[in-house]
């Protein structure tokens, strides 16, 4: 931009979206099994992605996503404007790009869930967009408008998303990812104590409508990309009703009509497994995998941090009832909830196994800057900052996750844990998991649950791979047998699972081939995870015995 041109938002301004990086230890970066296919990372920036369709469309666009590619002086000197955004574990790379995009003379821009959980950390930004784009980024361009570009700017309240436009998925190289994402709604009806999704998004769930969805497919589609799209929503599930009778149908008959380009996996609460209608609609629009928050297998624990939807069957039999219609389950498991008892690793282990899922993310209890359960500790004074002191403030807390002398290098789900002052003792807590992580990702274990849950699958498939998937399933097939058949601890185990699924058709047989493929990045995370946890468990040793764990009530005189 001439130095002399004013800087407005009906200009032609040209604007660098950049995704700052995750951790390639993270438990949703599967690097390798990408790398397998040919790809580099797991999926595109959809928040980035939407904002650029919320902009001005006369603006040029151009994404840069750190987990592919590096930004160049090219990028910089093209760029006008820069705007980032992304989650708690990318923190410290989304500080990274604003001071870097300061020192370059650009104006930046930053919005997403963590700048709006934790806008304080991010005031140095030029511009600071607080909750969801569709509210806020309009006040942004009207302030801009009438001369002041720079600010705070906050939504005033929860968008229709009925009218957030189609992102903007030609900004994407298909080639660098393992599969897109289409977001569906916002909010869960759920009240979990520990989740902060209810106080971003709220709990009255927000839905596009289905002619949205099926045009976000359609600009997919577009780019030539054939595979897994992930519904990327909090819980797919959350307006039930809207689901079964207005979206699922109407994928349904899209994905006829367009001879199946593409399958689905999404994050769904459990009460999923209890409406076989609704099951059996997501196997017709050829679902494939669901990730559920299974948390613990303990239903006092459950009921305690407000998740009962949990318990009203059994864990299992729910688990089980999405197998027989073809959906793969990964889950969420947690330690360190307040009344654990001692021996919840052999709890937890007994629970995996018996569901079969082999990708499990198990980690210990984080208190989120904005949670129920984060403000109730503050108030118990029972809240430590991740540096492992005592904080009298969320800000404390919050401050906390990008400092220097944090105890671990990404504050994540799996890792990040028990920032506050446990029932038990967390060095027990600590050394149990370990051996959960030990015990679920040994690799007889992992293939045993992986063939079980393949013979235990009644999917069946419609979807057409097209150039895009052929070639991506060829390079990924020959690779996986590659690297497994090398290393003498997989390789009497994919070939036993591989010609023990032959029989079972291709659905299955895929699912499976997909869960060994993983197997690698598990591997390499739970080596990271366990070295890891063993500094964490030296440091925590060192501990006052009161902040290792809360110290037991005096009985009662009298």
């Amino acid at each position: 931009m001439p130095k002399n041109q004013p800087f407005h938002p009906d200009q032609k301004l040209r604007c660098l979206l950049v995704q700052p990086r995750f951790s390639a230890f993270s438990f949703w970066n599967y690097i390798d099994a990408c790398k397998a296919m040919g790809a580099k990372t797991p999926s595109p920036p959809l928040g980035l992605l939407t904002v650029a369709a919320i902009l001005p469309q006369h603006w040029e666009f151009r994404l840069v996503d750190l987990n592919c590619d590096p930004l160049t002086e090219a990028d910089w000197a093209w760029a006008d404007i820069v705007c980032t955004g992304g989650m708690l574990p990318q923190q410290s790379g989304l500080l990274e790009i604003i001071a870097t995009s300061k020192a370059k003379g650009k104006h930046v821009a930053v919005g997403g869930a963590d700048p709006s959980s934790q806008p304080d950390l991010y005031a140095h930004a030029d511009t600071l967009v607080v909750g969801e784009g569709e509210s806020a980024i309009p006040l942004w361009l009207e302030s801009w408008r009438q001369g002041q570009p720079s600010g705070r700017f906050t939504e005033t309240e929860k968008p229709d998303v009925s009218l957030s436009p189609v992102p903007r998925y030609d900004l994407v190289n298909i080639w660098n990812y393992g599969q897109l994402g289409v977001q569906y709604s916002r909010g869960c009806p759920f009240n979990c104590e520990f989740c902060d999704i209810i106080e971003l998004f709220g709990r009255k769930p927000r839905s596009k409508t289905p002619e949205q969805i099926l045009r976000e497919l359609d600009a997919i589609k577009a780019t030539g990309y054939t595979g897994s799209i992930d519904i990327v929503d909090d819980n797919f599930i959350g307006n039930k009703r809207d689901v079964k009778r207005n979206l699922l149908p109407a994928l349904i008959e899209w994905n006829k009509k367009n001879k199946h380009p593409f399958y689905y996996c999404t994050e769904a609460s459990m009460n999923l497994a209890d409406d076989d209608k609704l099951l059996e609609q997501m196997r017709d629009a050829d679902f494939r995998v669901v990730f559920m928050g299974i948390e613990t297998p303990d239903p006092e624990l459950l009921l305690k941090t407000q998740k009962s939807q949990n318990t009203v069957r059994p864990i299992v039999e729910r688990v089980n009832k999405c197998y027989e219609y073809g959906i793969v389950v990964t889950a969420g498991f947690i330690l360190g909830f307040d009344g654990e008892k001692k021996g919840m690793d052999a709890s937890m282990i007994n629970l995996i196994e018996a569901t079969g899922i082999s990708m499990a993310m198990v980690g210990t209890l984080v208190a989120l800057p904005n949670t129920q359960l984060t403000r109730r500790l503050l108030k118990e004074g029972r809240l430590l900052s991740f540096r492992g002191e005592r904080v009298h403030s969320i800000d404390e807390l919050r401050k906390s996750a990008s400092s220097k002398n944090s105890l671990v290098e990404v504050v994540d789900q799996t890792i990040a844990g028990l920032n506050f002052v446990t029932t038990r003792d967390r060095v027990e807590i600590q050394e149990e998991y370990a051996r959960v992580v030990r015990a679920i990702f040994e690799p007889r274990a992992y293939f045993d649950r992986a063939l079980r849950v393949g013979k235990q699958l009644k999917g069946r498939s419609k979807h057409r791979a097209g150039y895009y998937g052929l070639k991506r399933y060829t390079l990924g097939f020959f690779n996986i047998v590659r690297q497994m058949t090398a290393n003498p601890k997989t390789r009497w185990l994919f070939w036993r699972n591989f010609f023990s699924m032959l029989p079972r058709g291709h659905v299955a047989m895929e699912q499976v081939m997909r869960l060994m493929g993983i197997f690698y990045h598990f591997q390499k995370q739970t080596t990271y995870m366990l070295k890891t946890l063993e500094k964490q468990v030296e440091n925590q040793k060192k501990m006052p015995d009161d902040m290792r764990s809360m110290p037991p009530k005096p009985d009662k005189v009298g």
